[in-house]
């Protein structure tokens, strides 16, 4: 086994520093007592740094929608992003606009798409389309499992030849890249021991991403192509779908937040209730029973999240994220990030790009 290939299984096998602290969560969220105290401890600025999922603390920093400069950054050039799902995350409920293919290495997790609950074992790869709603748990150390996001246009182009067929995998793809989703989810079963060795294509690909270089992406998006016609080639017989109507999907907590989301840089609580059709209080109360903030305070941190990416991902100046979110001027914007992060956007800058070096 060459050194690459040992560092892929080390990397898929030992529980990182994230993980580690996930399960310290699980296991102490199991009382209420050993929770306090494990909250008591934690560290929120580095937690915040980490973008660690902690919702018994920092439930404002978990996006409920995510879209593409949360994993693609104009930096980078990347159009296929790959992750090894951490395991013991807190299960959160969130959309994006990209789609996502989650590939069951090992073990087995659970995933709730849209109002389906659905469990998976090894060898399962499912299909989530944009815009909706999912989350996933994985609650044990022997599961592996990997997230494979896609850009539109890169799953365009990949893809195409697939949509010109007459079947519900070419309906899946072209609903999802037209928004005129009814098919949620493909999933394809492919067994423990299938042939070809699906197994193995994906660490050759998650090998790929881990030791990036120029000419990775494209090599990348060659890899998946084959992996995915192997799949259709081979499986098509194994898949599953789920053909829903949309409208009935979002529970009324979710719409609101995402609609917030969408619309961050100029909405006031009564464009929310209005857009809804709600009473000003009853939206408010709505707010607050699904994120513990008032209105104001979740918009801010949204704000707060997206400048941390911004900052993170573009070489914008302070003057323009702060124009782009909505501020009505920078000194404001900067005052609201400091007492976020505790930095100025310049210092979180500085920060993030010495952290990125070392």
């Amino acid at each position: 086994m060459n050194q690459k290939l040992k560092e892929t299984f080390r990397e898929i096998t030992e529980l990182n520093c994230d993980e580690k602290f996930y399960k310290a969560y699980f296991e102490a969220s199991k009382s209420q007592h050993t929770l306090e105290q494990f909250l008591a401890d934690i560290d929120k600025e580095d937690a915040i740094r980490r973008h660690l999922v902690i919702p018994d603390l920092l439930p404002n920093i978990i996006s409920y929608y995510m879209d593409d400069d949360e994993y693609f950054s104009e930096n980078d050039g990347r159009n296929i992003f790959i992750s090894r799902h951490n395991r013991y995350t807190p299960g959160f409920t969130h959309k994006h606009n990209f789609f996502e293919i989650v590939y069951v290495y090992s073990g087995k997790c659970v995933q709730n798409i849209g109002r389906k609950r659905l469990c998976f074992q090894r060898g399962d790869f499912i299909f989530i389309a944009p815009g909706v709603f999912h989350n996933i748990e994985v609650f044990n150390d022997n599961t592996t499992v990997f997230n494979i996001l896609l850009k539109k246009a890169t799953f365009y182009q990949m893809f195409a030849p697939l949509m010109k067929q007459n079947d519900i995998v070419s309906e899946f793809f072209s609903e999802g890249l037209y928004n005129s989703q009814h098919i949620n989810y493909l999933i394809f079963h492919t067994g423990a021991t299938g042939k070809p060795n699906i197994q193995k294509h994906m660490i050759q690909l998650y090998q790929e991403h881990l030791f990036h270089d120029a000419c990775s992406d494209q090599i990348m998006i060659g890899m998946m192509t084959i992996l995915v016609g192997l799949i259709t080639r081979y499986y098509l017989s194994t898949v599953e779908s789920s053909l829903t109507d949309n409208k009935r999907q979002e529970p009324d907590h979710f719409m609101v937040l995402n609609y917030i989301q969408l619309n961050l840089n100029t909405v006031t609580l009564t464009d929310v209730a209005k857009h809804f059709g709600f009473s000003i209080s009853y939206c408010s109360r709505l707010i607050k029973a699904s994120t513990g903030l008032s209105f104001n305070e979740w918009r801010s941190a949204l704000r707060m999240r997206r400048a941390e990416r911004m900052l993170l991902n573009t070489n914008k100046t302070v003057a323009a994220i702060s124009e782009e979110l909505g501020y009505m001027n920078p000194e404001t914007f900067i005052r609201s990030f400091k007492k976020f992060t505790q930095m100025t956007p310049t210092q979180y800058r500085k920060q993030i790009d010495s952290y990125t070096r070392n």
